[in-house]
């Protein structure tokens, strides 16, 4: 299903689906109950199993657009393609809330949704492969990808779980503290670094020397000449 048009009718179908039962409601009853012709229904959705996931196709539609807008770096583009898909899958409350109940119910639907992660990982590991650095290692674009995918679930497992609003509203967050850990890979920024110069008496022992440095390192500042600290950007 592409855009916004068939939206109304999806989620009619959810309801019907999760109200008279997935396995026994065949695709034919499904046209009739949302008021369309057996035909339509399959040019429109393709499949019974297809009409439970049409908001994930609308979602890949503003997901592709996000990734492929030159005008944002990297990490804003990976946070707000991630933002944009969750609040796509959670745009109508009630029919979320259906869909995870007729997935919760029935592993085939499982197994699709297993499918829709994976084609989500693709597209954003197809992206970083373009715009990290060369120098790179080959299996970083996966590894991001599968890491953004899996924060996202996680708000959205929370939201539908709990009715934890907040999961929504922190998803932003989550995501800017992955980019951040993973710094420039991620097209972060990368976080200063405090590089720390010491001198000791060779007579003190180990204990001594981490003792030092560990006041050192909290207190910011050198308290003695025996060390000095440098701020590097």
């Amino acid at each position: 299903m592409r855009g916004e048009g068939a939206a109304a009718e999806a989620a009619a179908a959810v309801r019907y689906l999760a109200e008279h039962g997935y396995e026994t409601t065949t695709a034919s009853q499904l046209a009739d109950a949302i008021g369309m012709s057996r035909s339509t229904f399959f040019r429109r959705f393709g499949s019974k199993e297809d009409v439970v996931f049409a908001d994930h196709d609308l979602a890949g539609i503003r997901l592709e657009h996000l990734l492929t807008d030159d005008a944002l770096s990297p990490d804003e583009a990976i946070t707000r393609a991630a933002l944009e898909v969750l609040h796509t899958l959670t745009r109508d409350r009630a029919t979320a809330r259906l869909r995870w109940d007729l997935l919760r119910h029935n592993p085939s639907l499982r197994e699709r949704e297993l499918v829709l992660t994976h084609r989500y990982e693709r597209d954003f590991a197809k992206y970083l492969s373009t715009r990290v650095p060369v120098s790179t290692p080959s299996w970083v674009p996966t590894a991001l990808a599968a890491a953004v995918v899996a924060v996202h679930n996680a708000a959205l497992r929370r939201w539908l779980r709990n009715d934890d609003a907040r999961a929504l509203t922190a998803l932003e967050t989550e995501l800017g503290e992955l980019i951040a850990r993973f710094g420039p890979w991620f097209g972060g920024t990368d976080r200063p670094s405090r590089v720390m110069v010491a001198t000791f008496d060779s007579e003190a022992s180990p204990d001594d020397v981490m003792r030092a440095i560990s006041i050192k390192l909290r207190a910011g500042e050198p308290e003695t000449p025996s060390a000095t600290s440098v701020d590097r950007a």
